[in-house]
């Protein structure tokens, strides 16, 4: 029996625009060499196409959606390891560094003589300290991160460097401890999120961080605060278990006393940790 040719070259038209990406080229090729084969049957009546021909066809249609799929899976692994490559000279220039080269970088000025200070009386701190902001009434200057000190989630091996990787749901932090002097340092040294093309982008630059609760259970710390806002825009708790909790306060309106009441609360009921690295 002779089918109509118009109902074949349809439904080819509309498979073709389900199961095409748009970027796909290796797909379209495949097509454009499917569309061809159908016009070389379409010169000929129904009873006398080959059936091995007919059978050939049907497979590379079978194989385009497979095809497509291989090739986003090379895609995706090809972005994912150069993310991977990424974080690790990240990790490596961390790990290389001085302490003064660290914080040079994250815009920490004249910090050897303020790290080598035994009391803040000896320093002048006011350049630490954010003009007319409010976060400045929670800060603490001198800490001693007990966390990352006593408890086996940082401490193993003992260093006075701990370099922490922690997610949510949306980003990746790295945050870097600088604990050998009696003035110790937090600092944000990487923070991206991924897009749709699994490409990081960077959200916030490298910076020190201010801290603002120092527990044997969990620390308490945001980023500075921007221009033109009361607050800053970043509240984050690492608990001695590794346990992580950030919060966005996006229009740097909230003050961190609510973060700083419910630290334990708001620890115990999150999902993401931190891992040092």
């Amino acid at each position: 029996m002779i089918k109509s040719y118009n109902s074949i070259l349809c439904l080819v038209i509309i498979l073709f625009t389900l199961l095409t990406p748009n970027h796909s080229q290796a797909a379209g090729r495949a097509f454009i060499e499917l569309f061809e084969q159908i016009f070389k049957f379409l010169g000929k009546r129904g009873d006398d196409i080959p059936i091995d021909d007919a059978g050939k066809t049907l497979e590379n249609f079978k194989g385009l959606n497979k095809s497509d799929e291989l090739i986003n899976s090379e895609l995706n692994k090809t972005f994912t390891n150069k993310i991977e490559d990424l974080n690790l000279n990240k990790i490596n220039e961390i790990k290389n560094s001085s302490d003064s080269n660290l914080l040079e970088v994250h815009g920490v000025k004249n910090a050897d003589i303020i790290s080598d200070a035994v009391e803040v009386a000896e320093v002048d701190i006011s350049s630490l300290y954010e003009d007319k902001t409010a976060i400045n009434a929670f800060r603490i200057f001198l800490w001693s991160g007990r966390i990352f000190r006593g408890y086996n989630s940082f401490n193993q091996p003992e260093t006075d460097r701990v370099i922490m990787k922690c997610n949510d749901n949306r980003e990746i932090f790295y945050f870097t401890a600088l604990l050998e002097k009696r003035k110790k340092w937090l600092l944000l040294s990487h923070n991206a999120t991924k897009n749709a093309d699994f490409i990081e982008i960077n959200k916030i630059s490298k910076q020190n961080l201010l801290i603002l609760k120092d527990t044997e259970d969990y620390i308490v710390f945001s980023t500075q605060t921007s221009s033109n806002m009361e607050f800053p825009l970043h509240y984050f708790i690492i608990s001695n278990k590794g346990a992580f909790y950030h919060f966005n306060n996006v229009f740097g309106t909230e003050s961190p006393k609510y973060i700083m009441t419910n630290a334990m609360k708001k620890i115990s009921e999150s999902n993401y940790f931190c891992n040092k690295i």
